[in-house]
C-alpha cells in the first residue's frame, strides 16, 4: 500500500469521525431551558498540538448547544501550532476565535485574558489535554441551571487530583462517559476544590470573586485559591458525577509542577487557607460522595508482576524451555544482574498461590459497533506498543470499539505512561485471558507470541471472529540463530493467522518467501508531535545516539566503537547520548552528555537540540527514531540492514551504514559534521521523507482492511465505520485479502 504524501500546510481532518449513538450518548436534560445561556469555552494552550488537536475535534463533534463560542488562548506557541490554528480558523463550525500572547505569560495570566475578553453567562476553562464526551456541556450547564448558588462545577475525569475517577477495564472514555450519565443523578456534590482540567464558571460569580490571583505565577494552585475565595463569599464550588471528561495530564507543565508547586504555590495556599481547607476536606472525607462511584464497576487489583518460578513456567508453557530460559536471562540482565536474584525473588514470591484470586476484568462489548480487540504481550516502552495505543486511539475516534488485552504474566507497569482513550484489559493469566476474552469482531496478534493465542481464543471461545496478525518485525531475529527452538516458534506463528499486516516492502517480501502473503500498511509517525521549533540549518552541532546496552541488536558496541574515534577526530562536537538512566557500568570511553530515558513528549525538544542522530542498529524492523528525527529536522547516520530501506535513501535523506564497519560509520559521520551542504541537503529532504508516514492515513488504511475483512462498507475517504453493524457474510471470516490501494 501507498503512502501518500501530505502536505504540511493543509488542513487537516477531524480526527473525530465517531457520530454517538445511545451507547455514548444518553440525554437526560431539556434542550430548552439549556438553550437560553451563552457558554464561552477558553482553552489555554502552550505548543502541544498533538494533543489540542484531539481536543478541538471532540468539542466540534460533541458540542451540540447552540449559543457557545470557541476561545483558544495562545500563550507564545511556537510557527508550527500558529499555522495549525489558523487552519482550524478557517474551518468553519462552531464560531471560534484565537486570542494570542507573542509571548509566553504563563497558564495564570493566559487565562485571566481569557476570563477578561468573555462576556458570555458560562465560562468554560478547558486543558488542551483533554477529549470532551457527549453531553458534556449539558451535563454542567444543568447543574449551574438547578442552583443559582454554584459558582462553578466540574465533570468527573481519568486525573483529576483526589476527585480522581479511573476508567472501569474494559471501556473506553465515550461508553464509561454514557454509563455515568445514566447511572447518576444530575445532583451535584461539594467539591471543595475543583481540578482546573475542565471548568464551567458562572459569570455573576467570576465578576464577584475576581480572576485567578497572579502571585500563583505560571499555575498550580490558583484554581484552589479561587474556589476557596468563592466559598468564603458563599458561593458554592461543585462537581458532577453524571458528566465525564477525559484528562491526559501533566502534558505542559509536569516538571515546573513538581519544581515549584510544592515548595512554593503550595506554601501561599496553605498561608492563606489552611484551617478552612482542613475542616472542609474532613467533611469531605466523611461524606464521600464518590464512594457509589468508585465501587460501581469491577476493576483488577494492581498490575504487579508475578512470582518468579510461575513466570518461568508460564513461558515454559507459551515458547518452550530455551525460550523461557532466554527470558528468564534477559529479565535479570535488564533487572541489573545475577546479585539482583535474591532481591527479585524476594521481592516477588517464588510461586502463585493456589488460593490467589484476582477479580476478572467485566468490560464493555459493543451491540452496535464493531468490535476489534489488540493482543499485547506487554505494555514496555517501544515503537510497538506505541503503534498499537496510536491505532487502538485513532479507531476509537473514527467509530470502532477498540481495546486492547494483555496480561500479568509480564509486568504492566508502565501503561500509565501511555495516552489510552480506554483502559485495556489486563487479566491474571494467560488461561484467564484466554477464557474471559471480550467477545470480539476481529481479534489482533502484535507478536509471534500473541498469535498462538489468537488461534486458541477463536477455536476454542470466538469461532466466528476474524483474526489479524500485525507483524512489525522479523521476529526471528529476536533470538540468536542457535536458538532453533524458539525461531521455529516464530515461523509457525505465521500459520496461524491468514490475514497479515506489515509496515515495509522488506518484511512483505520475507513473509512473502515463507509462503505468506499480508498488506502493507506504511509506518504512522505522529506528525503532530514530531515537527521543527526552530532552524534546523542554524543549530549547534550536537549528536545524538540512543544507547541500549541490554538489548543486543541495537548496536551498542558499533556506536562505542564509532563515537570513541568521532569525539578522538572532532573533539569540539557535543555527544548525547539517551535511551539508558545510568551508563556507569558501561564502557563509554569519550566524554558525553547522558539525557536518560526520554519520555516521548519530550522526544521533539531533544530532536531539535540535535544536528545528527546515529542509528546502527544491528537490524530495524522500520526505525521509528529515524523517522522521528528527520521529521525534527536532524542529518542522520542509519543501519543499512532491514525494513528502514522503507525511507532510508542512502546519500539521498540519509547515510545507510554496515553498523559493523566502524570506519565507514565514522567516515559518515565526520562528512555530516564537516559539510554545511550536505548536512542541510539530507536536513531537507528528511523533513519531505517525513510527512508521507502519517498515523492518520495508517489508521485510515487499518479500518478500510478490517472493515472490509467484515464485509462491512467504510468510508473511502476517512475509514469511518457506520454505527450500525450490519450483517455480515460468513466468507468474509476466512481470508480477507482486499486490493491494497491507498
Amino acid at each position: 500500500m501507498e503512502q501518500s504524501k501530505r502536505d504540511p500546510r493543509a488542513p487537516q481532518p477531524s480526527m473525530v469521525s465517531l457520530i454517538p449513538c445511545e451507547e455514548e450518548f444518553t440525554p437526560k436534560t431539556s434542550e430548552g431551558v439549556l438553550r437560553e445561556a451563552s457558554i464561552d469555552v477558553l482553552i489555554p494552550i502552550h505548543n502541544e498540538w498533538h494533543v489540542l488537536r484531539p481536543c478541538l475535534d471532540s468539542i466540534e463533534a460533541f458540542t451540540t448547544l447552540p449559543n457557545v463560542q470557541l476561545t483558544v488562548l495562545d500563550d507564545g506557541s511556537d510557527a508550527f501550532v500558529v499555522e495549525r490554528l489558523e487552519h482550524w480558523l478557517a474551518s468553519g463550525g462552531l464560531p471560534k476565535r484565537v486570542l494570542r500572547n507573542e509571548e509566553a505569560l504563563g497558564f495564570v495570566q493566559n487565562s485571566n485574558r481569557g476570563f477578561r475578553e468573555s462576556t458570555a453567562d458560562m465560562v468554560v476553562l478547558l486543558n488542551s489535554d483533554t477529549v470532551v464526551t457527549p453531553g458534556w456541556l449539558e451535563g454542567m450547564l444543568e447543574v449551574m441551571q438547578g442552583d443559582g448558588e454554584i459558582a462553578c462545577v466540574m465533570p468527573m475525569s481519568n486525573q483529576c487530583s483526589l476527585h480522581s475517577l479511573d476508567i472501569p477495564m474494559g471501556w473506553n472514555i465515550f461508553q464509561y462517559a454514557a454509563d455515568l450519565r445514566r447511572r447518576m443523578p444530575a445532583q451535584p456534590f461539594d467539591a471543595v476544590t475543583v481540578g482546573g482540567f475542565c471548568l464551567m464558571i458562572r459569570r455573576e460569580a467570576l465578576d464577584d470573586v475576581g480572576p485567578y490571583d497572579e502571585i500563583f505565577g505560571r499555575g498550580y494552585g490558583e484554581e484552589s485559591d479561587w474556589c476557596m475565595r468563592a466559598r468564603s463569599r458563599g458561593w458554592k464550588v461543585t462537581g458532577t458525577p453524571h458528566t465525564y471528561v477525559y484528562h491526559r495530564g501533566k502534558v505542559t507543565f509536569k516538571d515546573f509542577k513538581q519544581k515549584t508547586f510544592k515548595e512554593h504555590n503550595y506554601q501561599i495556599f496553605m498561608d492563606r487557607w489552611s484551617d478552612d481547607y482542613s475542616a472542609a476536606m474532613a467533611q469531605y472525607h466523611e461524606t464521600d460522595a464518590l464512594e457509589p462511584l468508585r465501587g460501581a464497576y469491577v476493576r483488577m487489583g494492581g498490575t504487579s508482576p508475578p512470582p518468579v518460578l510461575s513466570a518461568f513456567v508460564d513461558r515454559v508453557k507459551t515458547g518452550g524451555t530455551t525460550y523461557a530460559t532466554g527470558e528468564a536471562v534477559r529479565y535479570v540482565r535488564d533487572q541489573g544482574g545475577i546479585r539482583r536474584v535474591p532481591k527479585i525473588v524476594s521481592s516477588r514470591g517464588l510461586v502463585r498461590s493456589r488460593y490467589s484470586k484476582h477479580p476478572l476484568p467485566q468490560g464493555f462489548e459493543s451491540k452496535r459497533r464493531p468490535r476489534v480487540t489488540y493482543i499485547l504481550e506487554k505494555f514496555s516502552r517501544s515503537g510497538g506498543v506505541l503503534s498499537v495505543v496510536q491505532l487502538v486511539n485513532r479507531l476509537t475516534l473514527m467509530g470502532w470499539d477498540a481495546k486492547i488485552a494483555t496480561h500479568h504474566e509480564h509486568n504492566q507497569e508502565h501503561l500509565d505512561a501511555f495516552m489510552l482513550y480506554h483502559h485495556p484489559y489486563v487479566y491474571p493469566t494467560v488461561e484467564d485471558m484466554i477464557d474471559h476474552f471480550p467477545q470480539s469482531d476481529i481479534i489482533v496478534a502484535t507478536l509471534w507470541s500473541t498469535a498462538e493465542k489468537v488461534r486458541r481464543i477463536i477455536e476454542r471461545r470466538q469461532p466466528n471472529a476474524v483474526p489479524w496478525y500485525f507483524v512489525q518485525d522479523d521476529e526471528t531475529r529476536f533470538f540468536h540463530e542457535l536458538d532453533r527452538g524458539a525461531r521455529a516458534k516464530v515461523l509457525e506463528s505465521y500459520e496461524y493467522i491468514p490475514n497479515k499486516i506489515v509496515k515495509s516492502e522488506w518484511l512483505r517480501g520475507i513473509l512473502r518467501e515463507r509462503g505468506h502473503e499480508s498488506h502493507k500498511v506504511g509506518l504512522g509517525l505522529d506528525l503532530d508531535l514530531f515537527y521543527t521549533t526552530n532552524n534546523p540549518f542554524e543549530r549547534p552541532q550536537r549528536i545524538l545516539a540512543m544507547t541500549r546496552p541490554q538489548t543486543p541488536r541495537r548496536g551498542f558496541p558499533a556506536l562505542m566503537a564509532t563515537l570513541a574515534e568521532v569525539k578522538e577526530r572532532r573533539p569540539e562536537v557535543e555527544i548525547a547520548l539517551y535511551g539508558c538512566d545510568d551508563l556507569s557500568g558501561y564502557d563509554v570511553p569519550f566524554e558525553h552528555t547522558n539525557l536518560g530515558v526520554v519520555p516521548s513528549e519530550k522526544l521533539r525538544a531533544m530532536y531539535n537540540e540535535g544536528t545528527i542522530v546515529l542509528d546502527l542498529s544491528d537490524f530495524q524492523g522500520l526505525g521509528r527514531m529515524g523517522l522521528e528525527a528527520m521529521a525534527c529536522g536532524c542529518a542522520t547516520v542509519l543501519t543499512k540492514f532491514g525494513g528502514i530501506a522503507e525511507y532510508a535513501r542512502d546519500d539521498e535523506n540519509c547515510f545507510s551504514v554496515d553498523p559493523a564497519n566502524t570506519a565507514e560509520c565514522v567516515e559518515a559521520t565526520l562528512r555530516l559534521i564537516d559539510d554545511d551542504a550536505l548536512r542541510h541537503r539530507f536536513i531537507q529532504a528528511g523533513l519531505e521523507t517525513a510527512q508521507a508516514f502519517s498515523c492518520d492515513v495508517e489508521a485510515r488504511a487499518t479500518s478500510r482492511l478490517f472493515a472490509h475483512s467484515l464485509a462491512i462498507e467504510a468510508d473511502v475517504s476517512s475509514g469511518r465505520i457506520d454505527i450500525a453493524k450490519p450483517t455480515r457474510k460468513p466468507e468474509a471470516r476466512v481470508n480477507a485479502m482486499p486490493p491494497n490501494t491507498p
